[in-house]
């Protein structure tokens, strides 16, 4: 049987949890859900933000959903952040982002775009050292780290028969983009794919115009939240958009936390459930994953949706409406 691993995270994360497990279970049969603890919320049960039952359960599990995480109340360090312990850890090397237009009012038609990027490292493969005169910033970059995210990326681009793909790259730092680059053409210049390559500022520009000529972006990952950034907003923000972290083997998404303070009660679970589609794309469950993406458009453009997004119904009204629709 297949088996997700529910991760709630802290604050409103077991409000989106819920949504996505209900979610889940009224699109898929055959899968099993577990749930765990990690962040502040399992430092308080355990004294530990990545509890060992929680590492145990990866070994069960491939495919984990996360929700946010409020690591500042119990002093939040780069080198013990629980994300950061598991992409080294379960060698989650690329960072896969996927955006969707859910409704034309909340953004630019037509978009459906996959974002890629390598998955650097605080402290391993991004080193900040202070002096006296300031902080000298030490970055690693490793061609075989491209490689590994592109042929990822390049995979994920075949299974859902997207063929414009489009390599991110900077000229603030021409001999790592020009080994991205290089990397890029080994990878997808197979002639199955229409390749275009532009500097991010010049890709920022024509996205933001016509950003549905974009299917598959792979970015240097200095600017891959940068893009992500833009991206999410131009399909309706940041906090419906999660970030999954994907390896050969595992697959984590980690859902956003709003700009601001929400009542619990009217948390949007978008960012949740989306990962959750995600997740069981990833698991091979294309149909039911399609199944979750179509209803949640559908309760969007039929004005069902929670405060955040113009609309008026709770977490729990809006979960009902998107399985109404499955």
């Amino acid at each position: 049987m297949d088996k997700i691993l529910l991760l709630p995270g802290d604050g409103i994360g077991p409000s989106l949890t819920t949504s996505a497990r209900e979610i889940i279970e009224a699109a898929a049969d055959g899968i099993e859900l577990l749930e765990s603890d990690i962040g502040a919320s399992a430092y308080d049960r355990t004294a530990s933000m990545l509890p060992h039952e929680t590492l145990d359960l990866f070994n069960e599990c491939s495919t984990a959903l996360c929700g946010p995480l409020d690591l500042g109340p119990i002093g939040w360090n780069p080198r013990k952040d629980p994300l950061n312990m598991l992409r080294v850890q379960l060698d989650l090397y690329a960072v896969f982002n996927s955006f969707r237009t859910l409704s034309e009012d909340l953004g630019h038609p037509g978009i459906d775009a996959s974002l890629w990027y390598c998955s650097p490292v605080p402290g391993k493969d991004i080193v900040e050292t202070e002096d006296l005169g300031g902080v000298t910033l030490t970055k690693y970059v490793r061609k075989a780290s491209y490689s590994r995210m592109m042929a990822k990326a390049m995979s994920v681009a075949e299974l859902q028969r997207k063929r414009k793909v489009a390599c991110i790259t900077s000229d603030t730092f021409p001999e790592s983009s020009s080994m991205f680059e290089e990397c890029f053409g080994d990878i997808f210049g197979t002639g199955e794919f229409e390749l275009s390559s532009e500097p991010v500022h010049r890709w920022a520009a024509f996205v933001t115009r016509d950003p549905s000529e974009y299917e598959t972006i792979v970015c240097v990952d200095l600017f891959g939240k940068t893009a992500g950034g833009i991206l999410a907003g131009l399909t309706g923000g940041n906090h419906i958009s999660p970030s999954a972290y994907v390896g050969d083997e595992f697959f984590l998404s980690v859902s956003t936390a709003p700009r601001e303070p929400v009542d619990p009660a009217y948390v949007n679970p978008t960012s949740m459930i989306i990962g959750g589609s995600m997740a069981l794309s990833s698991m091979g469950r294309a149909r039911e994953a399609e199944a979750v993406m179509g209803a949640l458009c559908e309760a969007y453009r039929s004005g069902d949706r929670t405060p955040d997004m113009g609309g008026s119904l709770t977490t729990d009204q809006f979960t009902e409406s998107v399985i109404r629709r499955i």
